[in-house]
């Protein structure tokens, strides 16, 4: 099987979505298939054993780490260039599937079975031109919910917009599938039809409690003795790490001298965060970690704080419950299929003020009865570790090939 991949937005970017491509073309090539990757922006030119197809792109003004395809008209271009005119132009290149050389030259040369889009945009346009110039079937993967975002960037109508668009970009692809079945239900409430979820995995032998160290704390000047609070992720405005920091700030004043709030991650919000915090102590920054390390400093904190409602699935939620960390985030699409609200963690209501200490359906409540609780945190640590064990990457992505077979064999049936 040859599948080719497009996806918006892959190494040397860090997020969930580049780790899940990461993962599915590994699983591809450990079990007999080829893949094509073809992304936006500058990097390497291959991974593993793929090669990457670099098509130029340009930061999208409203969110600077998302990028759009690169016009090849100059004209358009320039249009695109400009911060003012961006959003028009994107629902014209999102909506209109339209030739692009270096995407053609490289499908045509690979020749692949299937088309996999994940999170299509002004890149998934293009794989729909040659979609049904090549007659290919293609699958559409949702990760990124765009449409919680938009409130947050103050555009008028945003939201409605953006609904609009991925009704209309996932509806062109055969087969869709969502990180979760609160994402498969998000879709099907907007008009996506033939929606199924591909769930995510973790790795059982990087994240686990075993790697449990707490002495690797003091390498980012932590003590060793105080309950860690930990957030995991990008850091950006849409995850409210904002919530994470204010509950903290209260919890200081709470317990003099016993929790503090290791921070794992990079973004555009790292100067406004660390700002925020300026005030106090007991806090740290670790920046980007990965790997080994990053695997460690989950198993070295006691708790991990997530605030996020944007989720589609929650990645470092799994890994932080695979590492036996109980969760405290809210009841929001992604993290309530992962965090059993009493039994793995707790879930906040979005409707409750977060720092309201007497409402137990508020976020600082949850933390506040894991921190006064040292049995009831080991249990549902241990709870939320038994429930990690259950995700392997390996029964999820094998589902995902399954997924690719029945389309290419369908489209098969209906060309003899």
């Amino acid at each position: 099987m040859k599948v080719a991949i497009l996806s918006e937005t892959f190494l040397p970017q860090v997020n969930g979505v580049v780790r899940t491509v990461e993962k599915i073309i590994k699983f591809l090539e450990a079990n007999g298939h080829e893949a094509l990757l073809v992304t936006l922006g500058e990097g390497d030119a291959e991974y593993s054993n793929t090669e990457v197809v670099r098509v130029p792109g340009v930061p999208f003004g409203l969110y600077k780490e998302l990028h759009l395809v690169k016009p090849e008209d100059e004209f358009f271009s320039k249009f695109v260039g400009n911060d003012i005119m961006q959003f028009p132009a994107i629902l014209l290149m999102t909506l209109i599937p339209s030739a692009n050389t270096v995407v053609g030259e490289a499908l045509e040369k690979f020749q692949p079975d299937i088309i996999h889009l994940v999170t299509p945009v002004t890149l998934g346009a293009i794989g729909h031109y040659y979609m049904e110039k090549m007659n290919l079937p293609s699958l559409a993967t949702f990760h990124t919910d765009i449409a919680a975002y938009a409130p947050r960037y103050q555009v008028p109508y945003a939201e409605n917009v953006v609904n609009l668009l991925t009704k209309t970009i996932y509806s062109k692809s055969e087969r869709v599938l969502a990180p979760s079945p609160s994402s498969q239900k998000q879709l099907e409430e907007i008009g996506v039809d033939n929606v199924g979820v591909f769930g995510r995995g973790v790795d059982h032998t990087m994240y686990t409690p075993e790697k449990r160290n707490k002495e690797l704390l003091k390498e980012f000047g932590l003590d060793t003795e105080k309950i860690t609070l930990m957030y995991a992720g990008r850091l950006a405005e849409e995850k409210s790490i904002d919530k994470v920091i204010d509950s903290f700030k209260v919890l200081q004043k709470k317990y003099p001298n016993k929790v503090q709030l290791m921070i794992v991650g990079d973004g555009p919000s790292r100067a406004d965060l660390e700002e925020q915090l300026a005030d106090t102590s007991d806090y740290a920054f670790t920046g980007l970690q990965t790997g080994e390390k990053f695997a460690s400093l989950y198993a070295a904190a006691d708790i991990f704080a997530f605030a996020s409602v944007t989720e589609t699935f929650g990645q470092v939620v799994l890994e932080s419950m695979a590492s036996a960390l109980p969760v405290v985030g809210y009841d929001s699409p992604g993290v309530r299929d992962l965090v059993e609200n009493g039994h793995s963690g707790f879930l906040a209501n979005q409707k409750v003020d977060h720092l309201d200490e007497s409402n137990p359906a508020s976020f600082i409540a949850g933390l506040i009865n894991l921190i006064e609780k040292p049995e009831l945190r080991a249990e549902l640590g241990k709870n939320a570790h038994a429930e990690a064990q259950r995700r392997s990457w390996d029964n999820i992505l094998g589902e995902l090939v399954r997924e690719y077979q029945v389309l290419i064999d369908k489209r098969k049936l209906a060309a003899v």
